[in-house]
């Protein structure tokens, strides 16, 4: 009965971080710039110049956050965590991965061991992230799962 009870208690504590982490705005302010009054016509030029350099730097920047966001897409699939390593089998294509020890690694972790009733246990985790290359403790590159975010978890042990 206690041993449930703080497993409820982990639960709810962990549930109510993601939420107020979720509620947090992250986005960078954009600041406005006050135009400034010109003497010359050359210090004009030089100025409409240097915003047009920035506003196209601002402008390809704004593309590589936008291509990121797309690339870390929601995944559902089912989670395991056993002997210090944890896998994820995506539930759209049934492969299994390696999760990666970054990005949110520990977040998934340490609610995975919050919520599971048994060892090998399999948690359906709905997380953003992208799958990239990695080394694995041993042998070559692997495709990881690199989480980034975790959306939500389902007390469900097939991707049904």
């Amino acid at each position: 009965m206690i041993h449930t009870n703080i497993k409820t208690l982990l639960a709810i504590t962990l549930a109510s971080s993601l939420l107020i982490s979720c509620s947090e705005d992250n986005k960078p302010q954009q600041q406005t710039e006050k135009p400034v009054e010109q003497e010359t016509s050359t210090e004009s030029n030089e100025q409409e110049s240097s915003m047009e350099s920035q506003e196209s730097e601002t402008a390809e920047k704004e593309e590589i956050i936008d291509t990121t966001t797309e690339s870390m897409e929601s995944k559902k699939g089912l989670y395991v965590y056993f002997e210090d390593k944890a896998t994820f089998t995506d539930c759209s294509n049934g492969k299994t991965y390696p999760v990666a020890k970054e990005g949110n690694f520990y977040e998934l972790e340490a609610t995975y061991l919050a919520l599971k009733d048994e060892p090998q246990q399999k948690l359906m985790f709905d997380v953003k992230g992208e799958y990239d290359m990695r080394a694995p403790d041993e042998g070559d590159d692997v495709d990881m799962l690199i989480p980034s975010e975790l959306i939500g978890v389902v007390h469900k042990e097939t991707c049904r």
